[in-house]
C-alpha cells in the first residue's frame, strides 16, 4: 500500500510546481482515502488546496498531518498560511511561531511568520525582523528577499524595500511581480535609479556579449601569441606598432558590441557580469590582458626591452579564452 501513496505523492508534487493544482487534488484525494497515515501527502494536499485558494481544506489536511508522524513544521507552515486567509490571524502567528520554535534554523518558516505577521499593522515591524532572518539563513533565496521587500513595504521603509527587491531580481531576473514593486518603491522614493533589466533583455545581452568574447579570445590569444614569437629575444620599438594595433582591434570588437546592442540590450550589458559569472571572468580576464598589452605597448615605445608582461597578457587571454570555450555560450 505505501508504494502507490508515495507515488502519488511525487506525481503531485510535479503537478504542483507545473502548475496543475487542482489535478494534484484529485490525485491524492483517492490515495489517501486508501492509506490515510501518509502525514507528507496530507501536506502535499494542503498546499495543493492553498494553491487554488481554497484555505477550509487546506487547513483540514495540513491538521490531519499534525497528529501524524513526519515534518511538523511543514505541517505548521501551512496550517499558518490557511489561518492567514481565513482571516484567524492571531492563530496564524501561533501557528508559525510554532513553526519557526521546530525548526530555527529553516528559512521557510521565518518567512511564513513574517507573511503572517505583516498582515496586521500591530505586527508588521517585527515581521520585517523575521524576514531580514530569513533572508539571512537564505542569502541565495529570491523568495525570502522578495517577502522583506513585501514588509518593508508595508511599513514605507523604502530603501530596505528597494534593496531587497533588487537582491531578489538579481537572484530571479524574471519575476515580474517583484519587479513591479520595485518600481512602485522607486515611484514612492521619487524615482531615484532604474529597475534592474528584465530576463529577456539579458538573455539578448548575453547572447550578444557572447559573441564579442569569443572573438576576443581569439584575437588576445592568437595575436598575442604572435606579439610573443615575433619579439623573441629582444622587443623593439617597432613591434610596438602591432601591439597597439592589436589593443585598437580589441576595442573595435567592445565598440561594435555596443553599436548592436539597443538601448534596452546596452543597459543589460553593464549588469550582465553581476548575472553571468562566465560573463564575468571572460571579461576580467580579457580586460587585464587588454590593458597589460595597452601598457608593454607604450613601455616599448619609450625604450622597453622585456617580455615579461606580454607573457602575462598572453596567460590572461589563455584563460579566458578557456572560459569562453568551455562555457559554450550557455
Amino acid at each position: 500500500m505505501s508504494e502507490p501513496i508515495t507515488a502519488a505523492v511525487v506525481r503531485a508534487a510535479e503537478l504542483t510546481a507545473r502548475g496543475f493544482p487542482r489535478q494534484a487534488i484529485d490525485l491524492l484525494r483517492p490515495a489517501l482515502a486508501a492509506n490515510p497515515l501518509n502525514a507528507e501527502a496530507w501536506c502535499r494536499l494542503a498546499a495543493a488546496h492553498l494553491d487554488v485558494g481554497e484555505p477550509d481544506p487546506a487547513l483540514d489536511a495540513a491538521k490531519r498531518a499534525l497528529v501524524l508522524d513526519g515534518d511538523h513544521a511543514w505541517a505548521q507552515r501551512l496550517a499558518a498560511l490557511a489561518l492567514s486567509e481565513l482571516g484567524r490571524h492571531t492563530e496564524a502567528v501561533v501557528a508559525a511561531r510554532e513553526c519557526v520554535r521546530r525548526k530555527p534554523g529553516d528559512w521557510r518558516c521565518r518567512v511564513v511568520l513574517a507573511e503572517v505577521l505583516a498582515a496586521t499593522p500591530e505586527t508588521r515591524r517585527e515581521a520585517v525582523d523575521a524576514a531580514k532572518e530569513a533572508a539571512r539563513l537564505a542569502p541565495a533565496e529570491a523568495r525570502a528577499f522578495q517577502v522583506l521587500g513585501d514588509a518593508a513595504l508595508r511599513i514605507r521603509d523604502w530603501g530596505t524595500a528597494e534593496w531587497a527587491y533588487r537582491r531578489a531580481l538579481r537572484l530571479d531576473p524574471a519575476d515580474e511581480d517583484v519587479r513591479a514593486n520595485l518600481a512602485t518603491v522607486q515611484r514612492k522614493r521619487g524615482g531615484a535609479a532604474p529597475a534592474p533589466p528584465s530576463a529577456d533583455a539579458l538573455t539578448v545581452a548575453h547572447a550578444l556579449a557572447w559573441a564579442a568574447l569569443s572573438r576576443l579570445a581569439a584575437l588576445l590569444v592568437g595575436g598575442g601569441l604572435l606579439l610573443l614569437l615575433a619579439g623573441m629575444p629582444t622587443p623593439t620599438a617597432l613591434l610596438g606598432w602591432f601591439s597597439g594595433l592589436l589593443v585598437a582591434a580589441v576595442a573595435a570588437v567592445l565598440l561594435q558590441l555596443l553599436v548592436r546592442a539597443r538601448r534596452g540590450v546596452r543597459k543589460a550589458l553593464f549588469a550582465l557580469p553581476r548575472h553571468r559569472p562566465k560573463v564575468a571572468a571572460a571579461t576580467t580576464m580579457f580586460g587585464l590582458s587588454t590593458v597589460v598589452v595597452a601598457s608593454w605597448t607604450v613601455a616599448l615605445f619609450l625604450g622597453a626591452t622585456t617580455m615579461q608582461p606580454l607573457v602575462i597578457a598572453w596567460l590572461c587571454a589563455v584563460l579566458g579564452g578557456a572560459v569562453v570555450v568551455l562555457g559554450g555560450g550557455r
